[in-house]
């Protein structure tokens, strides 16, 4: 009985030994991401620009000598205590050296990752989650949003409506938008500039997730028939249904999808169908046509890798990853939280567009090394027709009119 209990402490011993040398072997990068629910899609869109960027680091060596091992968790949609779970599963019992999110929440992910020191990238766009910030800067220092507000992407939107090169047959705007957070906020900013404008809203209607039949919503707009319908909607179920119902009888309306076009799946399930649907990427990287050689490389091994175009998040995420990596490297150390978080606020990182800085709030606002990209849907894929600040064509693509639209 002695020896026994003699080989299994001397097995337990190993096994424990073998546990920590593969651990100093490697960085671990927590990713927190929707791997089921409603926010499936999206969360896949934005590992996979994670996935790229710890795969191209781990194939060139490392980070300090040392390989990066991705520890994954399923943040389903972004329940609080889901959310807070993941951080004391990721930073509190992995130890991992940082943290790549995509849209995390609109707020409690700042309470939860900022509980801990080690770097958080997220991409809420929620004025929510920074007024979260903004109650305590030095607590939450180690927060990065990798994406403006929604109230800045609303704006943004707001201007590219006005700059299309069309000749609007009326003034009224119908405005669709969920009743988070998010969608509230993008709603009342459009609201705003439309009235400001001397537009009439002529209807705003703000929906539950998991709305899928229209029916109601769409005849009261048929009867409306308004130049513009908006629908901030960033699950990509809702707004699939949405022009399934409405093209049926279309209104001569430009569709502007706002961020709702950009996940994969809303033009993989549409198609050609889908031909002349606007909408926006925030901290995007103009696509098909890449902006510079740099990034056609990147963008060109992308679909290499994946199949398919660029969607919403994978290119920044990707990114975000880059400037830890680099931050890291500057320091010497992944877990001297302190130095990361103060090279990062600092420097910033030269990306494939150029230089991208956080702000006061530790917000990657719109600039020209992350712009906010405005795209149409033309051939089943999605074509740049503005970029960001500030708005302007960009390069040789061109507005068409939906074919719904009676000329």
């Amino acid at each position: 009985m002695k020896r026994i209990n003699l080989i299994s402490l001397v097995a337990a011993g190993y096994l424990l030994f073998c546990s920590w040398a593969f651990a100093a072997d490697t960085i671990p990068v927590g990713v927190p991401l929707a791997m089921t629910g409603a926010y499936t899609g999206s969360g896949d869109d934005y590992f996979k620009g994670i996935k790229m960027a710890i795969d191209e680091i781990n194939d060139s060596g490392g980070l300090l000598g040392k390989q990066l091992e991705i520890i994954r968790y399923d943040s389903k949609e972004f329940a609080p205590e889901v959310v807070m779970q993941g951080a004391d599963y990721l930073c509190g019992q992995m130890k991992v050296a940082s943290v790549h999110a995509g849209w995390a929440g609109w707020g409690q992910d700042v309470r939860a990752y900022g509980k801990y020191d080690a770097p958080f990238f997220c991409d809420d766009g929620s004025q929510a989650a920074v007024d979260v910030f903004k109650e305590n800067p030095e607590k939450y220092y180690n927060i990065y949003q990798l994406t403006d507000t929604g109230i800045e992407q609303a704006n943004s939107m707001f201007r590219a409506l006005m700059a299309l090169p069309y000749k609007y047959p009326n003034n009224k705007v119908v405005i669709i938008n969920t009743d988070d957070a998010w969608g509230v906020e993008v709603g009342d900013t459009l609201v705003s500039n439309f009235e400001e404008k001397g537009w009439d809203v002529a209807k705003r209607e703000t929906v539950p997730y998991g709305t899928n039949e229209w029916g109601g919503i769409l005849t009261r707009i048929r009867r409306i028939n308004p130049a513009i319908i908006h629908v901030e909607i960033p699950s990509a179920q809702e707004v699939i249904t949405f022009f399934r119902q409405f093209i049926k009888k279309p209104s001569d309306s430009i569709l502007s999808y706002g961020w709702g076009i950009t996940p994969r799946e809303v033009v993989q399930n549409l198609g050609k169908a889908a031909d002349g649907i606007v909408g926006e990427m925030p901290s995007g990287l103009p696509g098909p046509v890449a902006p510079n050689a740099e990034s056609k490389v990147w963008m060109d091994k992308y679909i290499e890798l994946y199949k398919h175009q660029l969607p919403a998040g994978s290119w920044i995420t990707y990114t975000g990853v880059m400037a830890w990596a680099s931050a890291v490297k500057a320091v010497g150390d992944p877990y001297d939280f302190k130095a990361v978080n103060k090279h990062l606020k600092e420097v910033g990182y030269v990306g494939h567009q150029g230089r991208i800085k956080w702000d006061k709030d530790n917000v990657l606002r719109a600039q020209a090394g992350a712009p906010v990209v405005h795209y149409q849907v033309q051939g089943g894929e999605l074509e740049a027709i503005f970029t960001d600040p500030p708005i302007k064509p960009y390069k040789n693509s061109k507005f068409i009119v939906p074919y719904w639209i009676k000329k």
